[in-house]
């Protein structure tokens, strides 16, 4: 520890007055000098102004006849459809292109009139139905439209309903400009309210255009000018024939371009009608089963989405088989043709197709 010296006192007199006051000014300068800032308090930032809203997308371009190889289409846009929320399940979610042929369908045609749109979708819907499968018109209709009004009508309540709605329109390829247009036209189609179909069928089965290489040659160029009319994210169906069923008949469409048409198509919808071949179980679950497998390997695409057209279904006492044949072969779904020869004691065994519980 170290020792300081002795304090000496100060000596008293103007000096230290001076020195005192001087002491007491510089004191309060420093304790003004070292007084801590205070921070304005801060200013809020104006709330951000709000995001425009999208403009709507353009209506779907009106049905024309073939247009020339060049220039190409103008892409039409997607239909605006309202979609609600998927209920919260375990299952993946569904791509939207594959949404409109996912879960429990059935089917109407123009022939199905006995019914009253609304008396049509309330026993789809009553029965668990989720897709429905309307017919828009076919190569001998006397307009693109077979029934307009009905058909809106159709359209309007099956969405009222939570049902999603696919046209389909059956060519024949000897009027290459006909079948496009009215193909364009079904797509296009608008109800009074502003609904639109949700997906397009191309129902591919007429053989009235004798030769085969010409008839598929036809069906791949009006299914390439309605992909690039229509644009990529439109959800599309070929309506096709099952193969085995071209194997007992090898005259009707031989060289069917299964693997060809994959590029246009989300989806194939096999018109599997097991009851031309038989009603028991085994035929029922053989049929169903070996023609989608069939179809997969000729369209070299083994995880092909496939929805299962099964019936005829006044005669088709083995639902629950194909019920069974359609979740065996990872089918998205499926459903009997038609609404108005199903059976009532059938639907509670169809239900099972249901993407949602």
């Amino acid at each position: 520890m170290s020792h300081a010296p002795p304090p000496v006192a100060p000596r008293r007199g103007w000096r230290t007055v001076l020195l005192a006051i001087a002491a007491v000014v510089l004191a309060g300068g420093m304790a003004a000098a070292v007084r801590p800032l205070v921070a304005p308090p801060p200013v809020a930032a104006p709330p951000p102004s709000p995001s425009p809203p999208p403009s709507p997308a353009a209506p779907l371009p009106p049905a024309s006849e073939l247009p020339p190889p060049e220039p190409e289409p103008t892409p039409a846009p997607e239909p605006e459809t309202t979609v609600a929320p998927e209920p919260e399940t375990d299952q993946p979610p569904v791509a939207p292109r594959l949404r409109p042929f996912t879960g429990l369908s059935t089917w109407i045609d123009i022939y199905d009139t006995d019914l009253t749109p609304q008396q049509q979708v309330a026993r789809a819907a009553s029965g668990g139905v989720e897709l429905l499968f309307v017919q828009s018109a076919r190569h001998k209709s006397p307009t693109d439209i077979q029934d307009p009004q009905r058909l809106a009508e159709t359209i309007e309540h099956a969405h009222d309903a939570g049902l999603q709605v696919m046209v389909w329109y059956v060519p024949d390829f000897r009027r290459q400009a006909r079948d496009l247009r009215r193909s364009q036209t079904a797509i296009a189609f608008t109800t009074p309210r502003g609904d639109r179909p949700d997906a397009f069928g191309l129902d591919i089965e007429i053989e009235d255009l004798p030769d085969p290489a010409e008839r598929s040659r036809r069906l791949l160029a009006l299914s390439r000018r309605l992909r690039r009319w229509v644009g990529p994210d439109y959800p599309m169906a070929a309506i096709v024939l099952p193969p085995l069923q071209l194997d007992l008949r090898p005259g009707w469409w031989p060289e069917f371009p299964f693997a060809e048409l994959r590029a246009y198509y989300d989806v194939y919808i096999p018109m599997s009608y097991s009851s031309f071949r038989g009603t028991d179980a085994e035929t029922t679950y053989r049929w169903n089963v070996g023609n989608v497998r069939e179809m997969r390997s000729r369209a070299s695409d083994p995880a092909l989405p496939v929805h299962l057209a099964g019936g005829i279904a006044d005669n088709f006492p083995e639902v629950g088989t194909f019920v069974r044949a359609v979740r065996d072969i990872d089918a998205i779904g499926g459903g009997l043709y038609d609404l108005h020869t199903t059976h009532p004691d059938a639907w509670p065994i169809l239900r099972r197709l249901r993407a949602r519980p």
